[in-house]
Order: structure tokens, then C-alpha cells, then sequence
């Protein structure tokens, strides 16, 4: 498995993890519900990862890189400030923007993969 790209700068300070939760829930009369976890992967991170200032060389290596995952192969990335690396996969395309004279920003949403 692939890994992401270092093109030499890490995402944008802002970095948000936003974990969902998976509930299997069951709805009875008179508002009463039971819920459990659903899995044993019920609580998954997921990450919004922005990079700014970027190159043409550098979002498009990180754009090329993404969109030739297709939101369906996974890949190894490294959570910045720590030593983590996690098993992540894109399903929705990234966003590269122009945002000054030759610089661009990129912003994707990383989620974890629990597939073996």
C-alpha cells in the first residue's frame, strides 16, 4: 500500500479530527430507543487536512496522488506532531484552489480505514 506524498510541507495549523460514531439503534413507542455500538470499529476519526502555500509541483502531486485513489483504495498517512500512522482512504475528491500568484491550496477529508 501506497503512502501519501511528502511534498515537503505539513498540513496547515487548523488540522480537525472530527470522529463519527457508528450506533446501531432501535426505536420503541413513546420516544424510548436503544442503541448500541455498532461493530467493534464503532468509533472512526476522521480528519480535515488542508495544505496552503503549496506549489504547482506539490498540489498537484498531492492532487494526482488522491484522485488516483478514486474514494476507494486506502493509504498510509502520518498524522503531523506525532509518530502515528494510520490507514486512511479519500471518497470525496479533494478541493485544489488558486489561491495567489503560483501558490494553491488543496483540502481534503482523511478517514480512517479499518479494512484488513
Amino acid at each position: 500500500m501506497d503512502t501519501l506524498p511528502d511534498v515537503g510541507r505539513n498540513p496547515s495549523y487548523g488540522l480537525a479530527e472530527n470522529p463519527e460514531f457508528s450506533v446501531d439503534t432501535v426505536s420503541f413507542g413513546d420516544g424510548y430507543e436503544q442503541r448500541r455500538p455498532a461493530g467493534l470499529n464503532s468509533n472512526r476519526r476522521v480528519w480535515s487536512v488542508q495544505w496552503a502555500l503549496l506549489t504547482t509541483d506539490q498540489a498537484d502531486a498531492l492532487y494526482d496522488f488522491i484522485m488516483s485513489r478514486r474514494g476507494v483504495y486506502a493509504f498510509w498517512w502520518q498524522i503531523p506532531e506525532t509518530d502515528e500512522i494510520v490507514r486512511v482512504v479519500c471518497k470525496e475528491a479533494p478541493s485544489k484552489t488558486y489561491s495567489d500568484y503560483r501558490l494553491y491550496q488543496l483540502s481534503a477529508t482523511f478517514r480512517e480505514d479499518f479494512a484488513p
